[in-house]
Protein backbone atom coordinates (compact mmCIF):
# COMPACT_ATOMS: atom_id res chain seq x y z
CA UNK A 1 0.00 0.00 0.00
CA UNK A 2 1.33 3.44 -0.96
CA UNK A 3 0.20 6.56 0.87
CA UNK A 4 0.09 9.77 -1.15
CA UNK A 5 0.84 13.17 0.36
CA UNK A 6 -0.16 15.90 -2.07
CA UNK A 7 0.54 19.62 -2.20
CA UNK A 8 -1.60 21.90 -4.34
CA UNK A 9 0.62 24.47 -6.04
CA UNK A 10 -1.15 27.16 -8.02
CA UNK A 11 0.43 28.88 -10.98
CA UNK A 12 0.57 32.67 -10.80
CA UNK A 13 -1.19 34.33 -13.74
CA UNK A 14 -1.04 38.07 -14.53
CA UNK A 15 -4.73 38.69 -13.84
CA UNK A 16 -5.27 36.00 -11.22
CA UNK A 17 -4.53 36.78 -7.56
CA UNK A 18 -3.83 33.14 -6.76
CA UNK A 19 -0.59 32.34 -4.96
CA UNK A 20 1.86 29.50 -4.99
CA UNK A 21 1.97 27.43 -1.85
CA UNK A 22 5.75 27.58 -2.42
CA UNK A 23 5.97 31.07 -1.03
CA UNK A 24 9.33 32.72 -1.70
CA UNK A 25 11.04 29.30 -1.69
CA UNK A 26 12.87 27.30 -4.35
CA UNK A 27 10.46 24.42 -5.15
CA UNK A 28 13.41 22.07 -5.58
CA UNK A 29 14.35 22.56 -1.94
CA UNK A 30 10.80 21.79 -0.82
CA UNK A 31 10.48 18.73 -3.07
CA UNK A 32 13.79 17.22 -2.01
CA UNK A 33 13.35 17.84 1.71
CA UNK A 34 9.72 16.65 1.70
CA UNK A 35 10.74 13.33 0.16
CA UNK A 36 13.54 12.90 2.69
CA UNK A 37 11.16 13.64 5.56
CA UNK A 38 8.52 11.26 4.13
CA UNK A 39 11.04 8.40 4.16
CA UNK A 40 11.87 9.15 7.79
CA UNK A 41 8.18 9.33 8.66
CA UNK A 42 7.54 5.95 7.04
CA UNK A 43 9.92 4.34 9.52
CA UNK A 44 7.70 5.57 12.36
CA UNK A 45 4.38 4.43 10.90
CA UNK A 46 2.49 1.63 12.61
CA UNK A 47 1.47 0.30 9.22
CA UNK A 48 3.99 -0.71 6.56
CA UNK A 49 4.69 0.47 2.99
CA UNK A 50 5.85 3.87 1.77
CA UNK A 51 4.65 7.41 1.28
CA UNK A 52 4.77 9.03 -2.14
CA UNK A 53 4.86 12.81 -2.47
CA UNK A 54 3.06 14.53 -5.35
CA UNK A 55 3.18 18.24 -6.14
CA UNK A 56 0.21 19.37 -8.20
CA UNK A 57 0.82 22.28 -10.56
CA UNK A 58 -2.74 23.57 -10.21
CA UNK A 59 -5.51 23.16 -7.68
CA UNK A 60 -7.64 21.66 -10.46
CA UNK A 61 -5.11 18.82 -10.67
CA UNK A 62 -5.29 18.35 -6.91
CA UNK A 63 -9.09 18.42 -6.99
CA UNK A 64 -9.18 15.76 -9.70
CA UNK A 65 -6.77 13.59 -7.70
CA UNK A 66 -9.02 13.90 -4.64
CA UNK A 67 -12.13 13.07 -6.65
CA UNK A 68 -10.44 9.97 -8.07
CA UNK A 69 -9.11 8.89 -4.65
CA UNK A 70 -5.50 9.30 -5.81
CA UNK A 71 -4.31 11.39 -2.88
CA UNK A 72 -4.71 10.66 0.84
CA UNK A 73 -3.48 13.86 2.52
CA UNK A 74 -3.56 17.26 0.84
CA UNK A 75 -1.75 20.48 1.79
CA UNK A 76 -3.40 23.63 0.45
CA UNK A 77 -4.17 27.26 1.22
CA UNK A 78 -7.42 27.95 3.16
CA UNK A 79 -9.21 29.71 0.31
CA UNK A 80 -8.80 26.66 -1.93
CA UNK A 81 -9.87 24.33 0.86
CA UNK A 82 -13.11 26.30 1.22
CA UNK A 83 -13.67 26.08 -2.54
CA UNK A 84 -12.94 22.35 -2.80
CA UNK A 85 -15.08 21.26 0.13
CA UNK A 86 -18.15 22.50 -1.72
CA UNK A 87 -17.85 19.56 -4.10
CA UNK A 88 -15.62 17.04 -2.31
CA UNK A 89 -16.18 15.70 1.24
CA UNK A 90 -13.02 17.18 2.76
CA UNK A 91 -12.08 17.08 6.42
CA UNK A 92 -9.52 19.64 7.69
CA UNK A 93 -7.24 17.94 10.21
CA UNK A 94 -4.28 20.28 10.79
CA UNK A 95 -3.55 24.01 10.52
CA UNK A 96 -0.24 25.82 10.15
CA UNK A 97 0.82 27.76 13.25
CA UNK A 98 2.91 30.78 12.32
CA UNK A 99 4.06 31.65 15.80
CA UNK A 100 3.42 34.49 18.22
CA UNK A 101 -0.24 35.06 17.34
CA UNK A 102 -0.93 31.88 15.31
CA UNK A 103 -2.60 33.90 12.55
CA UNK A 104 -1.02 36.36 10.15
CA UNK A 105 -2.63 39.74 9.44
CA UNK A 106 -2.73 41.77 6.26
CA UNK A 107 -1.74 45.43 6.46
CA UNK A 108 -2.10 48.30 4.01
CA UNK A 109 1.00 50.49 4.29
CA UNK A 110 2.04 53.95 3.13
CA UNK A 111 5.02 56.17 3.88
CA UNK A 112 4.24 58.68 6.67
CA UNK A 113 5.85 61.52 4.72
CA UNK A 114 3.41 60.92 1.85
CA UNK A 115 0.71 62.75 3.79
CA UNK A 116 -1.77 59.95 3.16
CA UNK A 117 -3.79 59.19 6.28
CA UNK A 118 -7.01 57.77 4.80
CA UNK A 119 -7.62 54.99 2.31
CA UNK A 120 -9.70 57.31 0.12
CA UNK A 121 -6.57 59.36 -0.57
CA UNK A 122 -5.07 56.39 -2.45
CA UNK A 123 -7.49 56.75 -5.37
CA UNK A 124 -5.49 56.73 -8.60
CA UNK A 125 -2.31 55.67 -6.78
CA UNK A 126 -0.14 52.56 -7.30
CA UNK A 127 -0.41 49.47 -5.11
CA UNK A 128 2.09 46.65 -4.65
CA UNK A 129 0.85 43.34 -3.26
CA UNK A 130 2.90 40.63 -1.59
CA UNK A 131 1.93 37.42 -3.39
CA UNK A 132 2.17 35.14 -0.39
CA UNK A 133 0.29 32.03 0.69
CA UNK A 134 -3.16 33.56 1.07
CA UNK A 135 -4.16 33.29 -2.57
CA UNK A 136 -6.76 35.86 -3.60
CA UNK A 137 -7.69 36.70 0.02
CA UNK A 138 -5.59 39.93 0.21
CA UNK A 139 -7.37 41.52 -2.73
CA UNK A 140 -10.78 40.24 -1.61
CA UNK A 141 -10.18 41.65 1.87
CA UNK A 142 -9.08 44.99 0.39
CA UNK A 143 -12.24 44.93 -1.74
CA UNK A 144 -14.24 44.64 1.51
CA UNK A 145 -12.36 47.57 3.04
CA UNK A 146 -13.06 49.76 0.01
CA UNK A 147 -16.71 48.69 -0.21
CA UNK A 148 -17.23 49.59 3.46
CA UNK A 149 -16.06 53.11 2.62
CA UNK A 150 -18.28 53.31 -0.50
CA UNK A 151 -15.20 53.25 -2.74
CA UNK A 152 -14.74 51.33 -6.03
CA UNK A 153 -13.26 47.84 -6.20
CA UNK A 154 -9.42 47.69 -6.11
CA UNK A 155 -8.93 47.33 -9.87
CA UNK A 156 -10.94 50.49 -10.50
CA UNK A 157 -9.71 52.41 -7.47
CA UNK A 158 -5.94 52.09 -7.89
CA UNK A 159 -4.10 53.25 -11.01
CA UNK A 160 -2.21 49.96 -11.04
CA UNK A 161 -1.84 46.81 -8.94
CA UNK A 162 1.36 44.78 -9.14
CA UNK A 163 2.21 41.50 -7.40
CA UNK A 164 5.66 40.44 -6.25
CA UNK A 165 6.87 37.25 -4.53
CA UNK A 166 9.02 38.93 -1.87
CA UNK A 167 7.87 41.29 0.88
CA UNK A 168 10.92 43.50 0.31
CA UNK A 169 9.77 44.05 -3.28
CA UNK A 170 6.51 45.61 -2.10
CA UNK A 171 7.54 47.34 1.13
CA UNK A 172 10.88 48.91 0.24
CA UNK A 173 9.67 50.80 -2.89
CA UNK A 174 7.00 52.45 -0.72
CA UNK A 175 9.59 53.22 1.97
CA UNK A 176 11.84 54.91 -0.64
CA UNK A 177 8.94 56.80 -2.25
CA UNK A 178 9.02 54.78 -5.48
CA UNK A 179 5.48 53.42 -4.97
CA UNK A 180 2.42 54.79 -3.20
CA UNK A 181 1.12 51.91 -1.07
CA UNK A 182 1.58 48.22 -0.44
CA UNK A 183 -0.47 45.31 0.86
CA UNK A 184 1.64 42.85 2.79
CA UNK A 185 1.54 40.50 5.76
CA UNK A 186 2.16 41.72 9.28
CA UNK A 187 4.76 39.00 9.81
CA UNK A 188 6.70 40.11 6.73
CA UNK A 189 6.65 43.74 7.85
CA UNK A 190 7.80 42.80 11.35
CA UNK A 191 10.72 40.77 9.99
CA UNK A 192 11.89 43.60 7.71
CA UNK A 193 11.41 46.14 10.51
CA UNK A 194 13.69 44.11 12.77
CA UNK A 195 16.37 44.31 10.07
CA UNK A 196 15.69 47.99 9.36
CA UNK A 197 14.10 49.77 12.37
CA UNK A 198 13.46 52.88 10.24
CA UNK A 199 10.64 50.98 8.52
CA UNK A 200 8.69 50.76 11.73
CA UNK A 201 9.15 54.47 12.38
CA UNK A 202 8.53 55.82 8.88
CA UNK A 203 5.72 53.58 7.60
CA UNK A 204 2.04 54.07 8.48
CA UNK A 205 -0.54 51.27 8.70
CA UNK A 206 -3.78 52.54 7.15
CA UNK A 207 -5.76 49.32 7.54
CA UNK A 208 -5.25 46.04 9.36
CA UNK A 209 -7.13 42.83 8.62
CA UNK A 210 -8.32 40.17 11.03
CA UNK A 211 -5.92 37.26 11.42
CA UNK A 212 -5.86 34.67 8.64
CA UNK A 213 -4.70 31.06 8.80
CA UNK A 214 -2.28 30.28 5.98
CA UNK A 215 -2.11 26.51 5.54
CA UNK A 216 -4.59 23.66 5.88
CA UNK A 217 -3.98 19.91 5.75
CA UNK A 218 -7.06 17.94 4.75
CA UNK A 219 -8.21 14.38 4.04
CA UNK A 220 -11.27 12.78 2.50
CA UNK A 221 -13.74 12.36 5.36
CA UNK A 222 -15.75 9.66 3.57
CA UNK A 223 -12.78 7.28 3.42
CA UNK A 224 -11.38 5.34 6.38
CA UNK A 225 -7.62 4.78 6.32
CA UNK A 226 -5.72 3.91 9.54
CA UNK A 227 -2.32 4.43 7.93
CA UNK A 228 -3.31 7.86 6.70
CA UNK A 229 -4.54 8.80 10.16
CA UNK A 230 -1.25 7.60 11.61
CA UNK A 231 0.62 9.84 9.15
CA UNK A 232 -1.50 12.81 10.28
CA UNK A 233 -0.37 12.12 13.87
CA UNK A 234 3.26 12.12 12.72
CA UNK A 235 2.74 15.38 10.81
CA UNK A 236 1.54 16.98 14.03
CA UNK A 237 4.85 16.08 15.68
CA UNK A 238 7.15 16.95 12.78
CA UNK A 239 8.55 20.07 14.52
CA UNK A 240 10.37 17.75 16.95
CA UNK A 241 12.31 16.10 14.09
CA UNK A 242 15.30 18.03 12.62
CA UNK A 243 14.27 17.38 9.01
CA UNK A 244 10.65 18.10 9.82
CA UNK A 245 11.62 21.35 11.53
CA UNK A 246 13.69 22.34 8.52
CA UNK A 247 10.75 21.67 6.22
CA UNK A 248 8.40 23.74 8.37
CA UNK A 249 10.92 26.59 8.39
CA UNK A 250 10.92 26.65 4.58
CA UNK A 251 7.16 27.13 4.77
CA UNK A 252 7.67 29.87 7.41
CA UNK A 253 5.70 27.73 9.85
CA UNK A 254 6.46 26.81 13.47
CA UNK A 255 4.31 23.71 13.77
CA UNK A 256 1.10 22.00 12.72
CA UNK A 257 -1.78 21.99 15.20
CA UNK A 258 -5.18 20.24 15.27
CA UNK A 259 -7.69 22.12 13.14
CA UNK A 260 -10.45 24.14 14.82
CA UNK A 261 -13.39 25.76 12.96
CA UNK A 262 -12.36 29.24 14.07
CA UNK A 263 -9.15 28.87 12.05
CA UNK A 264 -11.19 29.47 8.89
CA UNK A 265 -13.57 32.09 10.25
CA UNK A 266 -11.79 35.13 8.75
CA UNK A 267 -11.32 33.51 5.34
CA UNK A 268 -14.94 32.38 5.22
CA UNK A 269 -16.15 35.88 6.17
CA UNK A 270 -14.14 37.56 3.41
CA UNK A 271 -15.30 35.03 0.80
CA UNK A 272 -18.92 35.36 1.91
CA UNK A 273 -18.79 39.16 1.72
CA UNK A 274 -17.23 38.96 -1.74
CA UNK A 275 -19.97 36.63 -2.99
CA UNK A 276 -22.65 38.86 -1.47
CA UNK A 277 -21.30 41.95 -3.23
CA UNK A 278 -21.08 40.07 -6.54
CA UNK A 279 -24.68 38.89 -6.18
CA UNK A 280 -25.90 42.40 -5.34
CA UNK A 281 -24.08 43.87 -8.34
CA UNK A 282 -25.56 41.20 -10.62
CA UNK A 283 -29.09 41.94 -9.35
CA UNK A 284 -28.64 45.67 -9.92
CA UNK A 285 -27.57 45.05 -13.52
CA UNK A 286 -30.78 43.14 -14.18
Amino acid sequence: MVETLGMACQQLYPRDYSAKIFYNVDPRDIIGLTKVWARLADSKLKFGSETSVVFYKTTDDAENALANDEVDILVLIPKEFVRMRASIPLLPVLSADYGKSFYDELILLVRKESGVTRVAQLRGKSLRVEAGQKGSIPIKWLDSVLAAKALPEPQGFFAGISEFPKASQVIMPVFFGQADACLTSRNSFNILSELNPQLGRQMLILERSPGFATGIIAVRKDIRNPRRDNMVEILQEMQSDPKGKQLLTLFRCNRLVPFRPEHLASVEKVLWECRSRSSSQARRKH
